[in-house]
């Protein structure tokens, strides 16, 4: 899985201010802070992006990244459902993907247990990538 930016990125004021932009345009991305309902710490990032050149119309492309104290809690697979309720909710896509590193087991596996299902492999800038998409 991509990550999002978060914690020790380099450019993470420019990162929060392109997202705050964003939001306030109301482009086609859209960064989510992913927070620990316990403690309301931030436990990673999750964006949503419509409207890329790479996407098929009526899709959206979710990233998200989960900070490592907070991994193997059901954070991701909770926040990704959430994303494609979202989107549902304000009709922004029929389709979400999930593009995913191949060796990266666990995001695959979560995304199989979240009804996602393969479509196509491909290699870009970003690297060699599964897509997975399930209907929203």
């Amino acid at each position: 899985m991509r990550r999002a930016p978060g914690p020790g990125t380099p450019n993470v004021v420019a990162d929060f201010e392109r997202c705050a932009d964003q939001w306030a345009q109301d482009g086609p991305c859209k960064t989510f802070g992913v927070v620990d309902a316990l403690t309301h710490a931030l436990a990673g990032t999750l964006d949503v992006a419509m409207e890329q050149e790479f996407l098929a119309k009526r899709q959206a492309d979710i990233a998200y990244g989960i900070y490592a104290p907070w991994r193997g809690r059901g954070i991701a697979g909770r926040s990704v459902v959430l994303a494609c309720r979202y989107l549902a909710r304000h009709d922004l896509a029929d389709e979400a993907v999930l593009r995913i590193d191949p060796d990266n087991n666990a995001a695959t596996a979560l995304a199989h247990r979240l009804g996602f299902h393969y479509h196509h492999t491909s290699v870009g800038p970003e690297g060699r990538l599964d897509w997975l998409i399930q209907a929203v």
